[in-house]
Parts: structure tokens; sequence; C-alpha cells
């Protein structure tokens, strides 16, 4: 036979075996448990052991330390009766004037709760994990400040004493018994990629504190570099106010403030 024709001999005999090789199925992901679904995104605060890179809580474990910390929950799973987050930095809060002491400041974290008895979640797996990870509200009645107002919407009404103020805001603006009250501060942390020298500066801004004690419409007044004034947009959404007040009761207010952005 002409050694021309081996290797389209060699081809024809092989072709059927690779068409009738099963082909693998495609890799799925198994879908989120519904009490699990909040989770990914939220803004939460890790009690007491920010400055771990990785944490792992064993069932009935009080978490312990002096470094609360300000994150978002990048992705959960549950696993076997075991919960796994990976955390993304926020920042630092803070209750009153004292700031929680950190060792060590983490980008990012890994947070593992284990020893859940049963596979499937349930109320009790997520009432632990908000023992850990805490909404702004269980934070605060953590430090003996209770807060009960839940999420409204912005407001139709606002007071401004701001000197841009509309005749409409300063009108209201006298009617005021109290003004917004920082409940809740946070911190802004930003990582810089090129690991340089980091820094600590306040950054001016002014927002609109609804009834409900959140922030809206805040606005950056300072010049500061787009990657930063998104870190300060995330840390203030956990902020919380004790809303201002007139005699028929709580008020919107438009008000100047000013929030840390500590790069490192």
């Amino acid at each position: 036979m002409n050694r021309s024709r081996y290797p389209l001999l060699l081809m024809a005999l092989l072709l059927p075996a690779c068409q009738s090789a099963p082909k693998a199925p495609p890799a799925t992901t198994a879908p989120l448990p519904e009490l699990l679904r909040p989770y990914p995104g939220a803004l939460r605060i890790l009690r007491q052991k920010g400055d771990e890179k990785a944490v792992t809580l064993k069932a009935g474990e009080k978490p312990t330390g002096s470094c609360d910390l300000a994150v978002r929950v990048r992705s959960v799973a549950f696993d076997g009766g075991t919960a796994r987050f990976s955390l993304e930095t926020v920042g630092m809060p803070r209750v009153g004037e004292r700031r929680p002491r950190c060792k060590k400041l983490q980008p990012g974290l890994q947070l593992t709760l284990t020893g859940f008895a049963d596979s499937s979640v349930t109320s009790e797996v997520t009432e632990r994990i908000d023992e850990v990870l805490q909404t702004p509200e269980a934070y605060l009645k953590a430090k003996g400040t209770p807060f009960d107002r839940p999420a409204g919407e912005l407001p139709k009404e606002v007071a401004s004493q701001l000197p841009d103020g509309s005749d409409s805001e300063r009108r209201l603006a006298r009617s005021v018994t109290a003004w917004p009250r920082p409940l809740l501060t946070v911190e802004a942390m930003y990582r810089d990629p090129s690991k340089g020298s980091g820094h600590e500066r306040l950054v001016g801004f002014e927002a609109i504190v609804g009834t409900d004690g959140r922030l809206y419409k805040p606005q950056v007044k300072s010049a500061i570099d787009g990657s930063h004034e998104a870190a300060l947009q995330s840390a203030l959404q956990l902020w919380r106010f004790e809303p201002a007040r007139r005699s028929e009761g709580p008020l919107g207010a438009r008000v100047k403030q000013e929030g840390v952005l500590r790069v490192y």
C-alpha cells in the first residue's frame, strides 16, 4: 500500500470513535436556598473578627475580639451543614467616639460557620448568621442604642439650613426642633492596589436624612478619586441617624456631614 495513504486510513478508523465519545455534561451550580438569597450583595457588620483573614466558628461558639468591620457579602454557599461567606471590607463602624481596635486591616475575609444539625437551611441557620453578620439595626441594639425604624423612602418634605436651600426647605427649617444626629457612622476603607503609603482624610458630603434615619442622595463635595468616592458611597449606606424632628414628628432634612476615608 502506498505510504501516503496510511494517514488517511488512520483518520478513517479513528473518526467514528471520536464522534461516539460521550460529551461531559456542563457544570451546574446548585441554586442558593431561598433563605440565603438576601445575603449576596448585602452590607453587614462582622462582629469582633474583622482583623482575621479567615474566620471559622463552630456551633454555639461566640466570636471574641475587638475588631468590628463593615463588609459586603460577595458570595455565600451552604453545603453539608456548613455556611461559607466571602466578604469584602467596606469600612469601620463607629457608635459614639470610640473606634474599634483592629490589629490588621483585611481587604477581604472568609467566614465559615460549621456544625448546623441539618443540611437544609432553616431559620436557625439565618439567626446564627445574623448574630455574626449583623444589620446596622442589630449592631446599634447590641451597642445599647435601639433603632427600630424600618426602611422607608425619600421624604417628600425636606428642611434645610444650607445656603442653597430652597424657599420651602428654609420655611420647613423654621419648624425644626431637633436636627439629625448620627447614631452609627462607618469610616470608609479603600485598599490601594499599588500598596502605596496609606492615608486618612475627611470627605465632605451633603445628603438627605429621611424620617427612617437613613441617608438619601448623598453628594460628595470634596475632590476625590472616583474609586475612593465609590468606597465612601458604600459606607454611607450603613449610616444611621436620629432624624430631624418638629412638633408633628420626624421630618426629612438635608444636611452637611463629613466622613472618614482610609486608604491603606
